[in-house]
């Protein structure tokens, strides 16, 4: 929801942050007024550059508003290439790099810390500060991740598979007959076409999957809070049993707590 003029007339100052998502398909932006979110802006990962102009065009009139600017990412080489382009564009700003400039303050369980992405780590922090610990943070992205927060709030660790999107391309990539198709919402559980099956086999196979590993852990560690974030996190949230909770800006709020 973008601010109304008057707001943006009156207000004598106003320093907003510019909170960046780089994915490996998409990267997410929110810009973020203290605690309230302003607007939000979506570019592909995939560019291999970015005009100033472009970027400036899209920002608009929020341009001079932005002091700060903090980046999380799992995608080196466009990070690189959007850390030359805001430089460009917001000449007061600074830019933190999440991982690099600034910690994400949950402890870190994994083997080897360097390791785990800070995607992981800022929205498992998020889902800390919004659901009770122990608590499992699924991202549907292009992977999926299905991570764990133990009673304590410590980073435990997870899971990693293909993305619903990956999944699904790869089969219709890799086999003769079987068709394209868009994902969406189930109509009946068994598929009575092709398409059908295959839109099914996606949604009610995934989450299986989740209530699968999500059992596992609650056998191990007792009952725990599930969050889903991510583009497809509604559309399998409708056919699990576990997934209670779905919040489309959960990485954003972690970003937006760390800064």
């Amino acid at each position: 929801m973008a601010l109304p003029v008057h707001f943006l007339v009156y207000k004598k100052e106003i320093n907003m942050r510019l909170l960046i998502d780089i994915g490996n398909t998409n990267t997410s932006m929110a810009l973020v007024d203290g605690n309230v979110f302003v607007k939000h802006y979506f570019i592909h990962t995939a560019k291999k550059e970015i005009s100033k102009e472009a970027f400036t065009r899209m920002m608009g009139r929020y341009i001079k508003f932005v002091d700060k600017i903090i980046v999380v990412s799992v995608v080196p080489y466009f990070l690189s290439i959007l850390i030359s382009v805001l430089k460009k564009v917001f000449l007061r700003a600074s830019i933190s790099i999440v991982g690099r400039d600034m910690k994400v303050p949950i402890k870190n369980k994994y083997n080897k810390p360097n390791e785990v992405g800070q995607d992981r780590l800022v929205t498992a922090f998020a889902a800390k500060l919004r659901y009770k610990a122990p608590l499992i943070a699924i991202d549907f992205g292009t992977a999926v991740t299905l991570d764990f927060v133990n009673k304590r709030g410590d980073y435990e660790g997870g899971f990693i598979f293909p993305g619903l999107r990956l999944s699904l391309k790869s089969l219709v990539s890799d086999t003769s007959l079987l068709p394209s198709i868009v994902l969406k919402s189930s109509k009946g559980f068994i598929g009575k076409d092709t398409k059908t099956s295959m839109n099914n086999g996606i949604l009610f196979g995934y989450a299986a999957l989740c209530d699968g590993l999500i059992e596992r852990i609650t056998e191990k560690y007792g009952k725990v809070n599930v969050a889903a974030t991510g583009g497809d996190a509604a559309l399998v949230a409708k056919n699990s049993k576990y997934i209670k909770h779905v919040h489309p800006k959960l990485i954003f709020e972690g970003l937006k707590e760390i800064t």
